[in-house]
């Protein structure tokens, strides 16, 4: 029976993973600080590092699936790389921090993976099993656990759960279920709704920016649409693919190498222009500071020069000194309020009135202001008009001696409000470090006067006298942010400023992902050029190929131009040259079989001649003698004769089967049909042999019970199933049985000789058809024969439409030869093989 075609595999795993690979390793090798979530804080340190064992790993990978033939440790090698760097990719992500479906996903990933590290597993449905089994796994969860998918990440779809829970459990199903080897459409169907399923995730994920997470379910969303559609990447067949091939990898990895190097360097130059940048703003923002605090105190100190002022303040004039006070707020717009505090510590004036002024001796600064005599910056504090304050003190002093002090409210949320070249770029935040309150934030919604709450290595920072920038993880532990400090000389104060890491690396990744666009163009036209200049390679290629061919047709007198004198050109010359000896030969043989045939021919011819009257005087004396009365040596001249008749037999069948190949392989053996009845022809031939009766031999006729008839050529059939019987008979032992039966159908006839004798060898049954082919027992025990009987039964049997073969169970286990003929001329009848 004719074998079933093989099944041609499906997409392989190691495909999406590899583009998995691929797509992680250049986004942290070009664009590392766009991993800066809190997820990936353990990992941050080392993410160009993965991205560069990503990219190799893959790239590894996708040249051993297009170079069948690599080395075994190079896939090995790719796929260790890969699982290494998935493996803690999955532990630190997905175990640590209790991701369920990341915990699910990635093991599979890399099992399937692993199970494709053997060639035959390869070629086996690793890609379904692996989605199988994680949609199974997802449709599980998201209608027995909907609540381990976190709203933050799934809130897109959070509706949708239960339906898509319902079409991953049934597709899983479906997938490992016997029922898809019966429907093969089946997978097809279940991969498309999967495909959908998993492009809903990624939708989700993409929404709120979680680029990992949609990435992966995108490439599962483009596999299963790939495998549906029965797609599966080969490596290249013709000169031309291979040469894209072999050239795509000679430009990216290069290009991958010295790209990521270049970006490692520009990285690093704009990396550091960034952290100084940062620390520009920080001291920026300082000298805003110093410059602010000083216009203010410059206000205070002219209003207390004022010849007026200082009068009313030596008069204790509240209501004069109330009117100048009233002014200040107008003119110098940092302070709400101002107020005059005698030396005592007792407010006698105030820019919002003299009512319930009462002692400002508990203080900061009246204290400050009393024990150094110098202006004074107090503490942050909510004043009595309910405001974020901080209190610029000026001492007021008459003939060297303290009289009071005149004491500016600076307004904390007019600070904050203040619009500067640091807060444009930065989150801006003043702290007085004696409490770490907030004086200024220009984060909109900030508390003033709270405790700030700063990274921990910042606080150390602040606490110590050194200043710079750090990277380090935000309070809330969000996202990793770029962070400077400076002090404010003469205060307590300091300055911190803070960038989340991708908006201040942007620049980097806005660089990258031009660079990657134009590597991309650049290798997409090194390929189309590369295409152009080897289109002449690959066009004197192809005209060998069709050369080759025609060649192969028998069209010997074809030739190739041999054009340039380069290696092809060297390979022309040598190819004609080729085909003209074959020609040559071709020619010498052609005229070697002619003469062997014509002497085939005129041999047969020659050898019937004295054949025939031989035979007929053989059989006319031994007919006489038999007939004639006893003589001496009667008996000893009857057995010389009969041995006389059989040599001129056998003699004679050789003679007819030399002519009849010599017919087959000239292409004169035709056939002349017409209507026959197969049954009597076999009975004539059986008795003939039952005639001769010196065999010991008994055969066996299962005669049907109706004729056997069809459009056949009946003395070819004769010949065939003399040949059969003469084959039974020579090789059958003494005594032994030649049985002969019928298998009918309304379209053809079977007729099947069985024998029980030597048996056909199992090395033998192939090549027992061929021309002066024998069966290896039949040649150790001299039987004799040239092994062309079988060969003219084939074609004479092909010749009619049908096929003859042998079985046997083996050594003297017997023989049983088949003959199946069609009762009508088939419409195209097989041509003859030559021999």
């Amino acid at each position: 029976m004719p074998a079933e075609p093989a099944r041609t595999p499906t997409l392989p795993l190691t495909w999406p993973a590899a583009l998995f690979g691929l797509i992680f390793g250049v986004a942290m090798t070009y664009a590392p600080y766009e991993f800066h979530a809190a997820y990936f804080r353990p990992l941050y340190p080392y993410v160009r590092t993965m991205g560069v064992a990503y990219l190799a790993s893959s790239v590894v990978l996708m040249a051993t699936m297009l170079y069948p033939h690599a080395p075994r440790w190079l896939d090995v090698l790719g796929r260790v790389g890969f699982g290494t760097v998935t493996g803690l990719y999955w532990w630190v992500l997905n175990v640590r921090t209790g991701g369920l479906t990341g915990a699910i996903l990635y093991p599979l990933l890399l099992a399937g993976l692993a199970l494709e590290t053997s060639p035959a597993w390869r070629k086996r449905e690793v890609f379904r099993g692996v989605v199988a089994l994680i949609a199974l796994s997802f449709g599980l969860l998201m209608l027995v656990a909907r609540h381990r998918f976190p709203p933050v990440f799934y809130a897109s779809v959070a509706p949708l759960l239960a339906p898509m829970g319902l079409v991953f459990l049934g597709c899983g199903v479906g997938l490992l279920s016997p029922a898809r080897s019966r429907w093969p459409l089946l997978p097809r169907l279940l991969l498309g709704l999967l495909a959908a399923d998993f492009s809903l995730l990624a939708w989700a994920l993409a929404r709120i920016g979680s680029g990992p997470g949609a990435s992966i379910y995108l490439i599962l969303t483009l596999a299963c649409i790939a495998s549906a559609l029965g797609f599966r990447p080969r490596a290249p067949r013709t000169v031309g693919f291979k040469l894209l091939r072999g050239l795509a990898f000679a430009g990216i990895v290069p290009l991958l190498a010295l790209g990521g190097f270049a970006a490692y360097l520009a990285q690093g130059a704009i990396e550091r222009q960034v952290r100084d940048d940062t620390v520009r703003a920080a001291a920026g923002e300082a000298d805003f500071l110093v410059r602010y605090l000083d216009d203010a105190r410059e206000s205070l100190q002219l209003l207390l020069e004022s010849p007026g002022f200082r009068n009313a303040f030596a008069k204790r004039d509240h209501e004069l000194m109330g009117r100048y006070l009233s002014n200040l707020p107008a003119q110098a717009r940092a302070f709400d309020a101002a107020i005059v505090v005698d030396k005592d510590g007792e407010g006698f004036a105030a820019s919002y009135g003299t009512k319930g002024l009462g002692s400002f001796a508990h203080r900061d600064y009246y204290g400050g202001v009393l024990s150094t005599g110098a202006p004074y910056i107090s503490r942050p504090y909510i004043s009595s008009l309910g405001l974020p304050h901080v209190a610029v003190a000026l001492p007021f002093k008459q003939e060297g001696k303290l009289e009071g002090m005149l004491v500016g409210l600076l307004s904390l949320e007019r600070l904050s409000a203040a619009v500067t070249p640091a807060a444009q770029r930065f989150r801006v935040q003043v702290l007085d470090r004696r409490g770490l309150l907030l004086l200024r934030d220009t984060q909109p919604g900030a508390p003033l006067l709270s405790e700030a709450h700063l990274p921990a290595i910042l606080r150390q920072q602040l606490a110590s006298s050194d200043e710079g920038v750090v990277e380090t993880f935000g309070p809330e532990d969000q996202r990793i942010m770029l962070a400077a400090d400076a002090s404010v000389p003469g205060t307590e104060w300091s300055v911190v400023v803070a960038q989340d890491m991708g908006v201040a690396y942007r620049a980097i990744t806005r660089t990258s992902v031009a660079f990657i666009a134009i590597l991309a163009l650049g290798v997409l036209l090194m390929l189309g050029l590369a295409q152009f200049v080897a289109r002449d390679i690959i066009r004197r290629l192809e005209t060998l190929v069709e050369a080759t061919a025609a060649i192969g047709r028998g069209e010997l007198s074809r030739r190739v131009p041999e054009e340039e004198d380069d290696e092809l050109g060297e390979l022309c010359r040598g190819f004609n040259e080729m085909a003209s000896r074959t020609e040559a030969a071709q020619g010498e043989l052609r005229e070697a079989v002619r003469l062997r045939e014509e002497f085939l021919s005129v041999a047969s011819h020659e050898l019937r001649t004295p054949l025939t009257p031989l035979k007929g005087f053989a059989a006319l004396t031994l007919s006489r003698m038999e007939k004639a009365g006893d003589f001496p040596e009667r008996e000893r001249t009857l057995k010389a004769l009969r041995s006389m008749a059989r040599q001129t037999d056998r003699l004679t069948r050789l003679v007819d089967d030399l002519l009849d190949t010599s017919r087959i392989q000239a292409g004169r053996f035709e056939l002349e049909r017409a209507p026959v009845d197969l049954l009597p022809l076999v009975r004539e031939v059986m008795e003939r042999f039952e005639l001769r009766g010196n065999e010991g031999l008994r055969f066996v006729l299962e005669a049907p019970e109706k004729a056997v008839e069809g459009t056949w050529d009946g003395p070819r059939l004769e010949q065939v199933i003399t040949n059969l019987l003469a084959n039974a008979v020579r090789y059958s032992p003494q005594g032994g049985t030649v049985h002969v039966s019928f298998h009918l159908s309304p379209e053809a006839v079977e007729l099947r000789v069985r024998d029980q004798g030597i048996g056909i060898p199992a090395e033998s049954i192939a090549l027992l058809f061929q021309p002066f082919a024998r069966a290896s027992n039949a040649t150790a025990r001299h039987f004799g024969g040239l092994g062309l009987g079988l060969f003219i039964c084939r074609e004479i049997v092909q010749r009619h439409g049908g096929a003859i073969w042998a079985e046997s169970p083996g050594a003297q286990l017997g023989s049983c030869f088949h003959v199946r003929l069609p009762r009508e001329v088939p419409a195209a009848p097989l041509a003859a093989v030559a021999g």
